[in-house]
């Protein structure tokens, strides 16, 4: 499998206006940087139309995924602010070029990305309790590993992980996870899920398995609208529940 060929949000390069609204009530976005380790990450800010929800996810692509202002993954991160989230979508491979063998400091260095983004969301208001990651494929792992490493993430959402992506490492923190998985995935076998979602399990760690019938690996718009639907469930329980005390 050539993972690298693998689009989390299609297209090529952070391509976007300064800022742009759909319309007066829609949640708006913007390019924008923030600083993992001294190098300058890319992404895009979304935010909901007035306070929303108070809370925040940060979004992680898969292998040769780009960042854009068009695409399911952008579309993606539209729905979760239109839901009343903030997010950012960050290019982790601004802070170690992606050269397909993936040592563990390049996976260090993309797991540090997004807890640098959750850090960002923090120091900006956002309680941490209020905070969650979320990822696809590569991004999974690397979501969903970070949360559980030195991240002060409170939940994370892996869809269309596994094993196979990367060797998991014992987690150092217990936060609930959801793991999302294609029901025909031929990049990512069940079996490799499975395997990491027991692996979890084995730890501790709280991981509730949602199934997408039928897709595959590459999702399609209605298999996407599902994967919202289930994440929204999922975050509307932990970080996003409107009556959670942030004091």
């Amino acid at each position: 499998m050539d993972r690298r060929r693998l689009l989390a949000g299609a297209a090529a390069g952070l391509a976007l206006a300064p800022a742009a609204r759909a319309q007066d009530a829609a949640p708006i976005y913007e390019g924008m940087t923030f600083q993992s380790h001294d190098k300058p990450i890319r992404a895009i800010h979304y935010r909901p139309a007035g306070e929303g929800r108070r809370a925040a996810i940060v979004m992680m692509h898969g292998s040769g995924g780009r960042i854009r202002n068009a695409g399911p993954w952008h579309e993606l991160a539209m729905q979760f602010a239109g839901d009343g989230y903030q997010v950012l979508t960050p290019l982790y491979t601004d802070a170690f070029p992606d050269d397909g063998v993936r040592p563990e400091r390049m996976m260090e260095a993309w797991r540090d990305v997004g807890e640098h983004a959750i850090d960002w969301f923090i120091e900006r208001g956002v309680d941490r309790r209020r905070t969650a990651m979320f990822g696809y494929s590569l991004g999974s792992y690397v979501a969903v590993d970070g949360a559980l490493g030195n991240s002060r993430a409170a939940a994370a959402i892996g869809l269309a992980g596994g094993v196979d992506v990367y060797t998991p490492r014992v987690p150092r923190r217990r936060v609930p996870v959801l793991v999302i998985r294609a029901e025909n995935d031929t990049h990512v076998l069940p079996r490799n899920t499975a395997a990491w979602v027991d692996f979890l399990r084995e730890h501790d760690v709280n991981v509730r398995v949602e199934v997408i019938a039928g897709a595959g690996h590459l999702l399609r718009p209605p298999e996407w609208a599902e994967v919202f639907t289930r994440s929204a469930e999922f975050y509307g329980g932990t970080i996003g529940r409107i009556d959670q005390d942030t004091a």
